[in-house]
């Protein structure tokens, strides 16, 4: 097939979705409408394919739901009717309801900081058949015990000791070593959205990454200075996980102050990346 026949079909593509949108994106158009006149940080809810939904931030809603339902962005496949999948970072519960779209039977735990965002995940669950996901409203972290977590009020709330500047009402929050949850029991998906915990979380968990079959990764390099990526890829490949990245999204909203000029001035040196990665046999 040419260039230009490819860049027609893609042509061809693009307007057939533009004409009959798939009722997840239909859903996301009607959404992202609102989105633009709704102040931020406002708590609302709002009705999606069939889902009655609680938000905190329906700007920050929004794409969360285009990755997830429109882009597929967290579909995995297992043998497993019943798979047990630990959602660190549930945020509203959204990832939950897909996994439990896919897998009825499906046997989650959804783990979120912020207690706030934790409630309204407990009650999207509860309102939408979904209401045997175990929810633990705790920050994912490499002790069990209490952080200051710094609560956004959205979905960009963080450990404070972790880089990554950003305006939020620091609160403590209960914390649980996600060691313990992989040492116990085989683990077919590990969905880690941990807002830049990920790589300290990831080595304390080293030991049981063997009971983990499909890990679900988002990587927030918020530290120029310090770069994640490169020893979480030496992790993984340790581990004995092959692995892909899907998307990396600029977040020049989170720029660190003061950095130096550089040749390239317009481009965010902060990012994260999906990192999509599964068990394979011996090396």
């Amino acid at each position: 097939m040419s260039g230009a026949t490819r860049l027609i079909r893609r042509a061809a593509g693009a307007a057939y979705r533009q004409l009959f949108p798939t009722p997840e994106l239909a859903a996301w158009r009607q959404a992202d409408a609102l989105a633009r006149t709704t102040p931020r940080h406002t708590a609302g809810s709002i009705r999606m394919l069939g889902y009655d939904l609680q938000y905190s931030d329906l700007l920050s809603f929004c794409p969360q739901w285009h990755d997830i339902f429109v882009n597929n962005a967290l579909a995995f496949e297992t043998a497993s009717p019943a798979p047990r999948i630990l959602d660190c970072g549930a945020n509203i519960g959204l990832a939950s309801l897909y996994f439990k779209r896919r897998y009825r039977a499906a046997r989650i735990t959804a783990f979120e900081a912020d207690p706030a965002i934790a409630a309204m995940l407990a009650d999207n669950l509860r309102a939408n058949a979904a209401a045997d996901v175990e929810v633990e409203s705790a920050a994912v972290w490499i002790n069990d015990g209490e952080v200051t977590f710094q609560s956004e009020g959205a979905d960009s709330g963080t450990v404070a000791s972790l880089a990554g500047e950003m305006d939020g009402r620091a609160v403590d929050v209960r914390a649980v070593r996600l060691a313990h949850w992989l040492e116990a029991e085989p683990i077919d998906l590990l969905k880690l959205d941990i807002e830049g915990a990920e790589a300290a979380v990831l080595q304390d968990c080293r030991a049981h990454l063997a009971n983990v079959r499909a890990l679900l990764l988002e990587i927030h390099e918020f530290d120029p200075s310090r770069r994640k990526s490169p020893g979480l890829r030496r992790l993984l490949e340790a581990a004995g996980f092959e692995y892909t990245a899907t998307q990396l999204t600029p977040l020049p909203w989170r720029q660190p102050r003061g950095l130096p000029s550089a040749p390239f001035p317009h481009r965010s040196s902060v990012w994260v990346e999906a990192i999509s990665a599964w068990k394979v046999g011996p090396r």
